[in-house]
């Protein structure tokens, strides 16, 4: 029995070494095969107006197909066809593209024939619209231009630019326009065209007077402030279609959920082009939000999803005050996907269905950085962002840089106590080597705030600290308190009229604090600081202004300030002449001691060079006083230029100042790396 389940295993080991031989040859075979297809060859014949990456480059979808797959006779056929159409799209209008294959390369053969460009283009028949405004949508280049801007001459472009311009037409009231190109023509000698655009106007139609019928409910004026209509307003063929979303959104707005609105709009019964229109409604009952019922929780407790909506419950349902919840519960980067659905259940009653499905929880995080004062730095964060499965995100913070160490532990509660207030919570230690002295802190801080509106949000704070100031090169009499628990009460608010609180490029913020501080248990100073920054877009150009200015207000001895919490200035988000800290008092060794007040103010240009990289020019101002008194002494100033790098999270910035008003001992300028922008 042993020697058959001897033979019975060698049999076993023979077969499935068979198996593995079979398939490693299949898996050579298929390798080769790949191999084969990844060696055909494209190669171009008679193309001698765009180089050989040019034209790879205008057919690599198909190349791509043919190294992936094998050349063959229809994937031969397809290059060819998008390589003429890339001529005819480059303005040789007669190109012809043949195709051969030799063995696994394709040889495509072109006969380019003459470079036909745009010279003229003449539009006939325009009454309401100047040509320079027609030309913008026909070739995005104003006709007067159009001679030196070499636009290449395409047939299926200058049909597709004649039906923008009868698009344009209707939409601004010329329902019956036509624009015809047929008369486009090719000058003798086949290298110039001249677009010729046959335009028939026709008559102008606007919104004539409009009527309501039904059971309105809602009054006539409001439902025609809803439409929000300017006198003289073009009246196209989506005008009935635009007119019945508007009026039933407008009362689902008001709860009227099932609202049915049908709008007709007569061209028939025109008057003098004014066409009426008649909107026929039909509100049905006013809805009220009954019960939430959440599906899809993993971590998550359903109490939390309750929560968030439960302020609409009973009220008469809106679907605006939905989407700011909805938008709320996004933001958090709890769910990957979150559905808010409205069911009707009985009568006048919706409840209000939502599902979701968490998006994990735990998140890691590494970043590397390097600024002109801190130097090299690296960070790690860890965070929960369903912490407890209560839907507050609880995160540990570890940054290093040259200059020191920081540790964070923040938990944040956007709904603090079921609210519409925030609190966030930070335990924090941090050692750091600063010009002239180092420090090690440990603190707690409080900070609850609220948006009390789209764009305005204020709020408070605590915050208590223990502070011991070591190693210092500084006289310690200009040096204040080395050791010393500090506890301080502000408040803050902000007005933020940005399109982008990251990269913006319009609109302006406004921010403000003051706090209250205490130094050992004993009242101290106060302190006080405001900024504002406006953005504005000129064509592609950004233009920047911005200032800043604090004021530290001492009760008693000035001295009794640390040096760690008064105000310093110069560096990269500054008057940028000074490296960091550098503006300002200085003991007799050349370290900064800070002051108690100080102002900033910046102008920038930015401009686009190429792609994302952009140029900077700029002039700074700014001061830093030991004096509590609000004053504009010892200004000083920075004219420079930088480059920018824009990326999608805000600018990475190489700025140089230069110092036209230097002094003994000063830096003619200097030089920062920064990133995000200067104020």
């Amino acid at each position: 029995m042993k020697g058959v389940s001897e033979r019975g295993d060698n049999a076993a080991r023979e077969f499935a070494s068979r198996r593995v031989w079979r398939l490693v040859v299949a898996l050579a075979f298929l390798v080769a095969a790949r191999c084969v297809a990844t060696e055909a060859e494209v190669t171009f014949s008679g193309a001698g107006s765009f180089s050989n990456a040019r034209l790879r480059s205008a057919i690599a979808e198909q190349i791509q197909a043919i190294s992936a797959s094998g050349l063959t006779v229809a994937r031969a056929d397809d290059a060819a066809y998008f390589l003429g159409a890339f001529y005819r799209r480059e303005g040789f209008p007669k190109a012809e593209v043949q195709f051969q294959i030799r063995g696994s390369g394709l040889i495509l053969t072109v006969k380019e024939g003459l470079r036909t460009l745009v010279k003229d283009l003449v539009f006939r028949g325009n009454r309401a619209f100047p040509d320079g405004t027609l030309s913008e949508y026909m070739f995005g280049v104003d006709a007067k231009k159009l001679a030196s801007a070499g636009v290449p001459f395409n047939e299926t472009e200058v049909a597709a630019g004649g039906e923008r311009i009868a698009a344009f037409y209707i939409s601004e009231g010329y329902i019956d326009a036509t624009a015809d190109t047929k008369a486009t023509r090719i000058r003798p000698g086949g290298t110039e065209a001249e677009v010729v655009v046959q335009i028939v106007e026709g008559r102008r139609y606007v919104i004539g007077p409009i009527s309501f019928t039904g059971q309105l409910v809602l009054e006539s004026r409001e439902l025609l402030d809803a439409l929000a209509l300017k006198r003289g307003a073009p009246f196209t063929p989506l005008t009935a279609d635009g007119f019945q979303r508007l009026l039933r959104g407008h009362y689902r707005a008001k709860g009227f959920f099932n609202a049915k609105v049908e709008v007709i709009a007569d061209q028939a019964r025109a008057r003098d082009g004014a066409v009426p229109v008649t909107a026929m409604c039909e509100p049905g009952p006013r809805f009220r939000v009954g019960k939430v019922v959440p599906r899809g929780m993993d971590r998550l407790k359903p109490e939390f999803i309750e929560k968030r909506f439960a302020s609409l419950t009973g009220k008469v349902y809106d679907p605006a005050v939905l989407e700011i919840r909805y938008r709320e519960l996004v933001k958090t980067g709890m769910f990957k996907s979150l559905h808010v659905r409205p069911v009707e259940v009985a009568g006048d009653v919706l409840d209000l269905d939502v599902e979701i499905e968490e998006a994990k929880a735990k998140e890691f995080g590494v970043e590397l950085g390097f600024a002109s004062y801190d130097g090299v730095s690296a960070g790690l964060r860890i965070g929960d962002r369903n912490f407890a499965g209560l839907g507050r995100p609880l995160s540990l913070g570890l940054q290093y840089s040259q200059r020191g160490f920081r540790g964070e532990l923040l938990h944040v509660d956007p709904w603090f106590l079921d609210s519409t207030w925030m609190l966030r919570s930070r335990l924090y230690s941090q050692v750091r080597d600063e010009q002239g002295y180092s420090r090690v802190t440990e603190g707690l801080r409080f900070d609850l705030g609220r948006r009390f509106a789209p764009h305005f949000e204020a709020g408070g704070y605590v915050v208590t600290e223990l502070t011991k100031i070591s190693d210092f090169s500084i006289d310690e009499r200009l040096v204040g308190p080395t050791s010393y628990v500090l506890t301080a009460v502000g408040l803050t608010q902000t007005l933020d009229f940005r399109d982008d609180p990251m990269n913006p490029t319009r609109g302006w913020v406004f921010s403000a604090s003051a706090d209250l501080d205490a130094l050992d248990g004993e009242i101290a100073f106060a302190r006080a600081a405001v900024r504002y920054s406006q953005y504005r877009k000129f064509g592609k150009s950004l233009v920047g202004f911005g200032a800043r200015a604090g004021w530290i207000i001492p009760v008693g001895d000035a001295a009794a300030v640390p040096i760690d919490l008064r105000f310093f200035n110069g560096g990269g988000t500054t008057v940028r002449s000074f490296v960091d800290r550098d503006l300002g008092p200085k003991d007799r060794g050349g370290n900064p001691l800070g002051g108690d007040f100080y102002t900033v103010f910046n102008l920038e240009w930015d401009f686009p060079i190429a792609g994302a990289l952009g140029g900077a020019l700029f002039a700074d101002a700014g001061n830093l006083t030991e004096q509590s008194r609000v004053s504009l002494d010892g200004m000083r100033y920075a004219l420079g230029a930088g480059l920018r790098y824009q990326l999608p999270i805000g600018p990475l910035r190489i700025d140089y100042g230069y110092n036209p008003s230097r002094r003994a001992g000063e830096d003619v300028g200097a030089v920062h790396l920064s990133f995000g922008f200067a104020f």
